[in-house]
């Protein structure tokens, strides 16, 4: 199969590419893409991580930093248990597709070594022995009052539940990405093989939440795997000549979530309490301009501190503070005298901000993601230091309630 490797956040390249190649990818929001010739093009603003499939071509997208990396900061703010009970941890590098495709394989061999789960599932059928309790209004309106066959709704004790599906239509889904290696494709097989008689989810409904207590506790991690797998693999789709399937992940997304997910954790220790993606506020007095930071800190008389995420700074020269603009209204709207944004180590240097006109700073962070997981969690913790030893300077503006 041909192919083209990429790397997240590369420098601006130069590629001979089809045009619906082109077209589904800038469709999927994967690159942009400029124009120099005949199927040439400059392809830049590379934003997610992951592989393609579009035909028989394959885009391979690597990610910046260690996909062991990546995947700790996927787990730990997805599902933190996972990660302090050291269920899921990666020793190696491969590429992102088998290095998740080995982990859900492991973790799915763990969960069901014992046998599968099972566990009660109602049914509704029409049947000619009784079982269950009758379904009333069905047995009316389908049969006419005919004592069979009879509408029922029984309970079976099966391996048909929710986190069998789960296991299944992962695995289902990795099998239709090209890329995957040939063990773990030979791995996947078996897997399906032994969930023989479970169903698999409808493409396209939503996905169960599974509540996990002692009875299901050791299909946890393989349920997040699953979960996980998911949420980021397309189904097939047309892109005019083109069928692509995708497993992406925003890194952005990944960032944002794992940051305000380990920096709430510290800064609670500390004191006071979190408020994430805080809506409902505005910057006027009619509330047309409204405000979402990413994080908000608040104690008994409210909003201590505002951060926000920010993976990449902007690269837009004809508006290039974008995000400091945006802080300097979270400053203002709450009367605080600093606030705090934080980037990927390479995106934005450190730095202070002061503001001429106002008692207000703004202090851009830069978090390595390069460190291992430990050393990461290190600079949270430092970084929720500075942020609490930065409320503790006087100032004359008084905090603003919620």
């Amino acid at each position: 199969m041909k192919g083209l490797e990429l790397t997240e956040g590369a420098a601006p390249e130069r590629v001979q590419l089809s045009t619906d190649i082109v077209a589904a990818l800038c469709r999927l929001d994967v690159i942009t893409a400029v124009p120099t010739g005949a199927e040439d093009w400059i392809i830049s603003n590379i934003r997610k991580v992951g592989v393609i499939r579009l035909g028989d071509f394959q885009v391979e997208i690597k990610p910046k930093i260690p996909v062991s990396r990546l995947f700790f900061m996927m787990s730990y703010s997805a599902d933190r248990k996972i990660w302090k009970a050291q269920d899921i941890i990666i020793d190696q590098d491969d590429d992102l597709l088998n290095t998740i495709g080995d982990a859900f394989i492991r973790q799915s061999a763990r969960a069901t070594e014992e046998g599968l789960l099972q566990g009660y599932k109602t049914f509704e059928d029409s049947l000619q022995v009784f079982r269950g309790r009758l379904n009333v209004s069905a047995q009316v309106g389908r049969r006419a009052g005919l004592p069979l066959p009879a509408e029922l709704i029984f309970d079976e004790y099966t391996i048909n539940i929710s986190e069998n599906s789960l296991l299944l239509t992962a695995a289902q889904r990795l099998l239709r990405l090209p890329s995957l290696s040939r063990r773990h494709r030979t791995s996947l097989l078996k897997l399906v093989q032994r969930l023989d008689g479970v169903q698999a989810i409808v493409p396209g409904a939503k996905l169960p939440a599974i509540e996990f207590t002692r009875l299901n506790t050791r299909y946890r991690p393989a349920v997040f795997l699953a979960t996980l797998i998911l949420q980021n693999a397309s189904l097939e789709q047309r892109h005019g000549e083109i069928t692509a399937s995708a497993f992406l992940f925003d890194m952005w997304q990944i960032f944002e979530d794992f940051l305000t997910i380990a920096l709430s954790e510290q800064l609670r220790r500390i004191g006071g309490t979190i408020e994430l993606q805080a809506k409902g506020r505005a910057l006027d007095t009619a509330g047309s301009i409204s405000l979402i930071p990413d994080l908000l800190w608040k104690d008994a008389r409210g909003v201590r501190a505002v951060i926000d995420a920010k993976y990449k700074a902007p690269k837009n020269f004809a508006y290039p503070n974008a995000d400091i603009y945006q802080m300097l209204a979270y400053c203002t709207r709450f009367r605080l005298p600093s606030g705090h944004l934080i980037y990927a180590k390479g995106e934005e240097e450190p730095r202070v901000l002061r503001i001429i006109g106002l008692d207000t700073s703004i202090s851009c962070h830069a978090i390595d993601l390069n460190q291992t997981p430990d050393a990461l969690l290190q600079q949270i913790r430092r970084l929720a230091a500075e942020i609490h030893q930065s409320t503790q300077v006087p100032t004359g503006l008084p905090r603003q309630l919620g």
